[in-house]
């Protein structure tokens, strides 16, 4: 667990403009993502998941526009100073897409809680560094094809990361 992480999140107080009502538009405190990683603890402040959305995606990767689609956003629900386990795209490796990465943003959804600063602790559990990930037996039963190549846990972290570094073409 060589990789594992831990980052405190601190969201200050932040301006509302929001342009609709079906939140498509809301002003975002971080935009639709998926952790790198095989899953993220994340312990919440007291006010709880304020803001915080999901979203089915269909394997280990966000599909779209990051932070722009429309529809198939879920508000979570977590009590204050609760906590909640979200699957990274190591994860939906592992698993053959069967576990998928859990696609989430925060939006500020309100003029209360756009006044309001946001904390959080985001626990980041990933293999070691040299630990081969690679679609697991089980999942392949009836003749279902691996639907990734094996690769170590550092060169997929490397390669996400570069891939986020990397300037963004439109087409």
């Amino acid at each position: 667990m060589s990789l594992c992480t831990i980052r405190f999140l601190h969201y200050p107080p932040c301006e509302f403009g929001a342009t609709s009502i079906e939140q498509i538009d809301m002003p975002t405190r971080i935009g639709e993502h998926t952790d790198f990683g095989c899953y993220t603890f994340l312990l919440l402040g007291e006010h709880g998941a304020e803001g915080l959305q999901i979203k089915p995606i269909e394997g280990g990767e966000i599909g779209g526009i990051s932070g722009g689609e429309e529809g198939g956003w879920i508000d979570v629900v977590v009590p204050p100073n609760g906590a909640i386990i979200n699957t990274g795209a190591l994860m939906a490796r592992w698993t053959n897409d069967e576990w998928r990465a859990t696609a989430h943003r925060v939006i500020v959804p309100s003029e209360l809680v756009a006044g309001r600063e946001r904390f959080s602790i985001a626990f980041f559990v990933d293999p070691d560094k040299d630990a081969m990930v690679e679609v697991h037996d089980k999942f392949c039963r009836d003749g279902k094809p691996k639907r990734y190549e094996p690769i170590t846990s550092s060169d997929y972290l490397t390669s996400k990361l570069q891939e986020m570094m990397s300037p963004k073409t439109k087409t």
